[in-house]
């Protein structure tokens, strides 16, 4: 039994809990060396022994959530097919461990989950007061790391396949809306682009199937069946990227419209090359090109006005009106020439998806509205801008695109299966049971002294000349013996 008094020496409460929340992790950290260990045997007995020479065993040790758990695992030797010799440990093959490194599945997962919200010191931070677990920021920006480019090898192989057309989702859908943007983020190293421009745009792509109440609200919206994904790399890649993650998802030869909308930029605008697929203008970007541009007030709302309605023409005739009046005014004859620009060359997106004669929804699925678009502002903010910029924050374009794509999974609510497929480790039922049953039924009852017992000693002898000079004659005599030194003795 413990002996703990709350009131000698300041103990307090809060002591007495991480006290024995630490007894608790010593002892399934004890569990899980015998589960291993075991595992372990049970591939002794069942490896091939024409292939795998056991080595002996080595000492590692596996950072898991509830502490370090230190045991011993066999090496083996093997011949490759070149007849080269090679060793390898069978437990950590069987466990996947060699794609994880010494960190568990468990402690990576909420490592990942405190990383997408705050910096990686604050993450090792927060580690050290929830877990057993001690990790720096410079540990916990090495599973960032790996994992994201684990996640870019899946991408990667979902572009192949859908490439082949050897991809389709299960789900079924009528309408899909997407959206696209980017961030610019200040890169730094090596990376850092050359010119005035320091930054470089990370671009973010969100598709859905709707809108929907959101709980407990009569006014709010959210949109239904969210699914991210973000990427550095060039158009046309992220292109494939975005096909890719949708055709997995859902059944794409079943979508009878697609609506994109965006603002404007080359690489949103591609996406709808050689595919029907309607584009849009982000309102919210119509919008606040008007009220950078335009200087009168009523203007403006006539402007805004016009363009909500789909009145594209008039609209782009009114900003001409508005052109000749301060023809006199070169500052703002400027601003209007661009926003005219901007707009005479998104003209086929001008008008909302919901005005056009040749766009004719179905009737969405019960519970699920069709609404405007012009969520995308909102997911910058959400998924990358909260984590990634600000705070005078600076990023390797390697650094940023791995973190962006644990933010996606994350927000895709796919971050702990995308984990899962990586790392797939099974421990089988038979040697659960058996540590199960060896276990102590109580924290206590682990904790009690051994009984006392007859203790045995073993005869044993010198070996002969061990501690005499070596002359050849003493050399004959142990070879004629067979009398061996440790150091030459060969474990099988």
């Amino acid at each position: 039994m413990y002996k703990f008094s709350l009131n000698d020496n300041g103990f307090t409460f809060k002591e007495l809990e991480q006290k024995i929340y630490k007894i608790a992790c010593d002892e399934a950290c004890n569990a899980l060396r015998e589960i291993l260990e075991s595992l372990d045997e049970k591939l002794l007995k069942e490896r091939n022994t024409k292939i795998y020479r056991n080595k002996g065993c080595k000492q590692t040790c596996l950072r898991t959530i509830m502490g370090n758990v230190e045991y011993s695992r066999r090496i083996y030797e093997f011949n490759l097919d070149d007849g080269k010799k090679a060793t390898k440990f069978l437990l950590d093959e069987y466990l996947g461990m060699d794609t994880v490194g010494n960190v568990s599945i468990n402690l990576v997962e909420t490592i990942l989950t405190n990383v997408s919200e705050m910096s990686f010191r604050k993450t090792s931070e927060n580690i050290k007061r929830s877990c057993n677990q001690d990790i720096s920021a410079q540990g916990v920006w090495n599973i960032v790391q790996t994992v994201g480019d684990k996640i870019k090898d899946l991408e990667n192989r979902k572009i192949e396949l859908n490439n082949n057309g050897n991809l389709k989702g299960e789900k079924e859908v009528s309408v899909l809306f997407q959206e696209q943007d980017g961030i610019w983020l200040s890169i730094q190293g090596k990376d850092k682009p050359k010119g005035k421009s320091k930054k470089k745009e990370l671009k973010l792509a969100v598709s859905y199937t709707g809108w929907t109440l959101r709980p407990g609200s009569k006014k709010e919206y959210q949109v239904v069946d969210k699914t991210v994904c973000a990427s550095f790399d060039n158009a046309k890649h992220f292109k494939q990227l975005t096909e890719a993650t949708i055709s997995e998802k859902y059944n794409v030869d079943e979508i009878e419209t697609r609506i994109l909308n965006g603002d404007g930029a080359k690489w949103i605008k591609a996406t709808c090359e050689q595919q029907d697929i309607h584009f849009q203008l982000d309102p919210f970007h119509i919008s606040q090109s008007i009220i950078r541009k335009v200087s009168d007030n009523k203007s403006k709302k006539i402007l805004l006005k016009l363009f909500r309605e789909g009145k594209v023409d008039e609209g782009l005739q009114a900003i001409v009106d508005l052109m000749i009046d301060n023809n006199n005014d070169e500052v703002a004859l400027k601003k209007l020439i661009d926003l005219y620009d901007y707009l005479v060359h998104n003209k086929d997106g001008l008008i909302p998806y919901k005005l056009r004669d040749n766009i004719n929804l179905p009737a969405p699925p019960e519970g699920i509205e069709y609404r405007q678009l012009g969520t995308m502002e909102h997911n910058i903010c959400d998924v990358l801008a909260q984590r990634m910029k600000g705070r005078k924050m600076s990023w390797s374009l390697n650094g940023a695109n791995n973190l962006a794509k644990i933010l996606a999974e994350k927000f895709s609510n796919r971050l702990f299966d995308t984990i899962d497929k990586i790392y797939r480790n099974i421990i089988p039922s038979d040697i659960l049971d058996t540590v199960v049953a060896k276990m102590p039924l109580t924290v206590f009852q682990a904790t009690k002294p051994a009984k006392k017992s007859k203790v045995y000693t073993c005869a044993s002898a010198p070996i002969p000349y061990r501690n005499a000079a070596s002359t050849l004659g003493r050399k004959i005599i142990k070879d004629l013996c067979g009398l061996k030194s440790f150091s030459d003795i060969s474990y099988n």
